[in-house]
């Protein structure tokens, strides 16, 4: 009865990745966690050696906005792969009682480190570049349709200006 009812299963899932054109793969998604971050200076690190921006969502529990950002934006930026050599994704929680490693190696307080980086409302997303210059920041949701190409753009902008200022040195 149960291997019957799993053959079903994978039949109506193979007939749905058919139909719209993808792979079963694309259908069972892959598992993603966005990275939280408690060391902002050795991400700092890894984005120069990369020269790709870091690209940090400051949230806090019970912030239902946050997990809209995290789970239909982030995520599947980093399910995609397409983000792998352009952008770190991390995330800052202003809530967490934990200190966080700044982008000059200091440990602050989370909640410290939201106030310097004016990220008051939750979700703020802010793009940094290896020097923990600030490059864009979108404050909360202000609409979900044009979210996810307001933030593709900041990236891409952070993006080009990092390696621009790369080829020159």
């Amino acid at each position: 009865m149960l291997n019957q009812k799993l053959k079903s299963l994978l039949a109506m899932i193979f007939l749905f990745a058919s139909w719209a054109n993808t792979t079963p793969a694309d259908v069972i998604q892959k598992p993603v966690q966005v990275k939280i971050s408690t060391d902002l200076y050795q991400d700092a690190q890894l984005a120069k050696q990369k020269a790709v921006p870091i690209v940090v969502m400051f949230s806090q529990d019970g912030c239902a906005y946050c997990g809209i950002v995290r789970e239909q934006f982030l995520k599947p930026m980093l399910r995609s792969g397409d983000y792998d050599n352009k952008a770190l994704i991390r995330e800052v929680k202003i809530d967490s009682f934990e200190d966080v490693r700044n982008f000059d190696g200091k440990r602050i307080p989370s909640d410290q480190l939201s106030t310097i980086y004016r990220a008051y409302l939750t979700p703020t997303v802010v793009i940094f570049d290896s020097k923990g210059r600030t490059h864009h920041r979108l404050l909360g949701i202000s609409n979900e349709y044009y979210y996810g190409g307001e933030l593709d753009d900041a990236i891409d902008r952070a993006y080009s200006y990092i390696n621009r200022v790369a080829a020159k040195n």
